[in-house]
């Protein structure tokens, strides 16, 4: 059993660095238009925000009012936020510095865009992290991890039980992902996975939730929805994983994924619904992968 983040005096101080770093970052988004407006208007006099932060301070550190608790400063998440703010303040600073003489190279700007992006997304799993307790947080992908999955099966399960409603879980898997490892390194096929679970959750609705089941595995959770009712949203997944290329700046592949769901019931036990969906993924790679195989009776695969 996974020991509680926190007792009741570090849960308040997570609750104020919560709040703190929300204006934080909120202060240096301002900071950051301040900067892209000096770029494409580096002669202006004019100021869009008079109360702003000058341009070049976009350390959100910068704005914080009093320093992490040691919980989040020692916490891997956190030092990943302060690894994207160095890289997203070095490609400011490069272009501010070509701004000084002329318009900074469509390419210098693109940099700093796709530094600002990445930024933000791992701002938002830190914060995620805060809200959820960083223990339910996948440390990689910043999605909910398997003790956050079963404590939320068993919750909608005991929904189905007052309900009589069903709902579904799918297992994902990436597809060829050892070739991926082997041929371009693990530091790539985790900026795969990260990318993947990006678009897993953008392609899913309000109440369904995605966790890292474990590797390349992972885990859709659709609430009060039946099997038939899952498969165009499985679909929508399925050809979204896979619709644009992903890595970095010197590699760039096209990860699909296989699927297998089933639909369970209030009285199904949960690991063996959660086999079954794994029999399902089996017969989707088997029969090619890159597709969806759904589990319509609770048979022995």
């Amino acid at each position: 059993m996974t020991k509680p983040i926190a007792d009741d005096l570090e849960s308040d101080a997570l609750q104020q660095f919560h709040a703190n770093l929300r204006l934080a970052l909120l202060m240096q988004h301002k900071a950051r238009l301040q900067l892209l407006f000096r770029l494409q208007f580096p002669t202006s006099e004019i100021e869009p925000f008079h109360d702003s932060e000058d341009a070049e301070e976009l350390d959100f550190r910068a704005f914080l009012s009093s320093r992490p608790p040691e919980l989040i400063a020692s916490h891997v998440a956190y030092h990943k936020l302060l690894r994207a703010q160095d890289r997203l303040s070095k490609r400011a600073q490069e272009a501010l510095r070509a701004a000084g003489d002329q318009a900074p190279s469509a390419e210098q700007v693109a940099q700093l865009l796709r530094e600002m992006h990445n930024f933000d997304l791992v701002a938002d799993r830190l914060a995620a992290g805060i809200t959820a307790s960083l223990t339910d947080v996948d440390e990689l992908t910043g999605l909910l991890n398997r003790v956050a999955m079963e404590r939320d099966l068993e919750r909608e399960q005991a929904q189905a039980r007052r309900t009589g409603r069903s709902f579904t879980i799918a297992m994902i898997d990436a597809d060829h992902f050892k070739p991926v490892n082997d041929t371009y390194g693990h530091a790539f096929g985790d900026r795969v996975l990260e990318t993947l679970a990006e678009r897993l959750i953008a392609s899913l609705r309000p109440r369904d939730a995605v966790y890292r089941y474990g590797g390349e595995e992972f885990l859709v959770l659709l609430p009060e929805t039946p099997l038939d009712a899952a498969a165009p949203v499985l679909e929508r997944l399925r050809v979204q994983a896979g619709s644009h290329e992903m890595g970095d700046a010197e590699h760039q592949i096209i990860q699909t994924v296989s699927i297998g769901a089933v639909e369970v019931a209030a009285d199904d036990p949960l690991e063996e619904a959660i086999g079954r969906a794994d029999s399902a993924l089996y017969r989707a790679k088997q029969a090619g992968r890159d597709r969806i195989e759904l589990a319509r009776a609770q048979t022995t695969d």
